[in-house]
């Protein structure tokens, strides 16, 4: 049978159990969203405006004590000039990033699409002190909140932020609960070929108030070597983490060090205020340069975070009132002086619906970090159920 038979053995999991509204092992919740987005190009006063209306599906079966089944999906439709105009923007969007092919392009014309993929298909069996889960999962080895060196198996990217979900990854992880802080974690990321594959132990304990961890393995033709910890002081979340990736030849290419810092305080009144460091060993450290060739023949992952060599962040948020909320974030190349400037506000207008105003403001010289990005803004809706 084809990896992609597997997409439909999986909406056969999600719908075809008759039991689901009486049974009360099985939960089913989601949803629905309806984003308009205006893209601004850099230098240039026209407008490219998008559709896009998202459905999110999460199942969980309860099968008996030691074992859970969980598989959640993902149904995008897209429409408008973006796709009109630049089609290629969607031309991989049926391909699945991960061992087995479960996701779908129902159907695509000159200016709408239509894809569904499951990001999470999984079984779980917990016994004791022992976990073993098997499938698509989230393996979430991160420590701090914004750039993640030391998540390896499944990196996300904080411009996107209508996927709070965050992707997964098909593979087998082992974890041993060795005490009530401490634990074992083994996880093999499934690939073609072995070079292609990830396998990495990471050995998490408490001293000190501080969560601290340290992980190693191989990720697709490097030795990875790392650690992180997560505790407070003075009342300040005070995190970090850091990865080192060495080549097993010449042709994988240099060894490089990726490592963010982050400090975070909610005040009395409820004002939260947030700041991370990112650096990156292999990052461009000049005034100006081609970025873009940093990600050539790159996908995301926690080697390419960031193109630049140093990356600020800061951001604050609070509550305006019960209903509102509001926050501004920033994002900084010292180096070359661009700037990421990302304010939000989010409306509660009644109790499973929510509404946003956001926006994604790129500043800086030409063939800098954040010049040639232009702006984005954003109206959404979600209704949660």
């Amino acid at each position: 049978m084809k990896r992609s038979k597997l997409f439909i053995l999986g909406i056969t999991c999600l719908f075809c159990t008759p039991t689901l509204a009486q049974d009360e092992n099985m939960v089913l919740n989601g949803y629905m969203k309806y984003m308009h987005t205006v893209i601004v190009p850099p230098g240039d006063s026209s407008m490219i405006t998008d559709n896009f209306l998202h459905n999110r599906l999460n199942y969980t079966w309860y099968w008996n004590d030691h074992f859970t089944f969980k598989a959640s999906m993902r149904n995008r439709f897209f429409w408008g000039e973006l796709v009109r105009d630049i089609p290629f923007a969607y031309s991989n969007l049926g391909d699945d990033p991960g061992f087995f092919d479960m996701s779908i392009v129902w159907g695509s014309s000159s200016s709408t699409v239509l894809h569904t993929i499951f990001d999470r298909m999984n079984l779980t069996y917990q016994k004791n002190d022992l976990e073993v889960i098997v499938g698509r999962q989230r393996v979430n080895w991160g420590t701090t909140l914004i750039w993640n060196p030391n998540d390896i198996f499944n990196s996300y990217s904080f411009f996107d932020f209508d996927y709070e979900e965050r992707p997964g990854t098909d593979a087998v992880q082992v974890n041993y609960y060795t005490s009530a802080a401490s634990s074992l974690s083994v996880v093999y990321a499934l690939a073609d070929s072995l070079k292609g594959s990830t396998l990495a132990a990471k050995y998490k304990f408490n001293t000190h108030t501080y969560d601290i961890q340290f992980m190693a393995g191989y990720q697709k033709e490097f030795f990875v070597a790392g650690g992180g910890w997560a505790g407070d002081i003075k009342g300040a979340g005070f995190r970090g983490e850091g990865t080192y990736f060495i080549p097993m030849n010449e042709a994988a290419g240099e060894t490089q060090f990726v490592g963010s810092m982050e400090l975070d305080y909610t005040f009395t009144n409820g004002l939260y205020f947030q700041t991370a460091y990112l650096f990156n060993s292999r990052g461009l450290n000049a005034k100006s340069g081609d970025y873009a060739a940093f990600y050539l023949d790159r996908s995301l992952s926690a080697q390419t975070l960031s193109p630049a060599m140093h990356n600020l962040f800061f951001q604050i948020s609070g509550a305006l009132s019960p209903i509102l909320n509001t926050a501004l974030a920033t994002m900084l190349n010292p180096k070359d002086g661009s700037l990421f400037i990302g304010p939000n506000v989010t409306w509660s207008v009644v109790e499973n619906f929510d509404f946003l105003v956001a926006a994604q403001l790129f500043r800086g010289d030409p063939m800098t970090l954040y010049g040639d990005g232009g702006s984005m803004f954003f109206g959404r809706f979600k209704y949660s159920f």
